[in-house]
């Protein structure tokens, strides 16, 4: 499946120096981004923002495995199963393995800064992991934030996991000044992020919804939103949310109208 590069602009609510160029990563779920890396090396972002699922950290049971209604379990089980059937045919390379996210991180922070957070699927994440992130330069924001000077502005970069995140983002929202969120669930914008004055949310975990259907290109099948869910892809909020459809494709079923993604945002400050 081909990759594209996606440009938007958008404008914070503080003043900035200058404009910042943000690469925007997402969903590489261990698999091999080599293209993705060339478009990286091309377009010379000032940071290089990675917003979960980079690593298949988890038991590889369907995420709905509590599901109460039985019909619902029952379609979602058979899904996984027989994608994670299918899967096991697929060409080695396509295959996840730490050793395609080591390697693409290993070269991206080459080309600039790294801020990284978590997903769904790296809920075991291993020291190990923790350990390689930290010799190569990685800065890993697991419920955490820093503050980082980029073209002469402090910006607070927040990396916002899956789970327990409620008292991180109660204090990550009260920071001053321009605040850029890394959270990998776009649908926990409107809820929880929209009254907040944090500028930019940058998300992903949809792959774009797997299959675009319509003149719009709605995706299909939304994880965390359902069928046609609202934030599958694109800019949302007046380019305060930012949806990528991800670097990877993690399923046995082609995506259909529906690009790996890298993700440019040029922030500009307020005027």
């Amino acid at each position: 499946m081909r990759a594209v590069k996606t440009e938007y602009t958008v404008t914070s609510a503080h003043p900035l120096a200058a404009s910042i160029r943000i690469a925007h990563v997402s969903d590489l779920h261990a698999r091999p981004a080599d293209d993705i890396l060339g478009m990286l090396q091309e377009a010379r972002p000032d940071i290089i923002v990675v917003t979960g699922d980079t690593y298949e950290r988890y038991d590889n049971r369907p995420q709905y495995e509590f599901e109460h209604r039985p019909v619902k379990r029952l379609i979602i089980n058979c899904i996984h199963y027989t994608n994670h059937f299918l899967c096991k045919f697929r060409h080695g390379e396509k295959r996840a393995d730490t050793k395609h996210a080591n390697r693409f991180l290993a070269k991206a922070v080459r080309i600039a800064p790294v801020y990284m957070s978590l997903g769904n699927h790296e809920q075991k994440l291993l020291d190990d992991d923790r350990r390689f992130l930290s010799q190569i330069g990685v800065c890993l924001l697991d419920n955490d934030a820093v503050t980082a000077t980029v073209n002469g502005s402090p910006i607070h970069i927040g990396g916002m996991s899956s789970w327990e995140y409620e008292a991180f983002l109660e204090r990550f929202a009260q920071k001053d000044g321009c605040k850029l969120l890394l959270c990998h669930h776009p649908e926990r914008f409107e809820p929880l992020v929209l009254h907040t004055d944090i500028d930019l949310v940058l998300a992903g975990h949809t792959h774009g919804g797997q299959f675009r259907i319509g003149s719009r290109g709605r995706g299909f099948f939304v994880p965390g939103q359902g069928l046609f869910g609202r934030y599958a892809h694109g800019m949302f909020f007046g380019g305060r949310l930012i949806v990528s459809a991800g670097c990877s494709n993690t399923v046995a079923f082609p995506r259909i109208r529906n690009p790996r993604e890298l993700v440019m945002v040029t922030m500009k400050g307020a005027s």
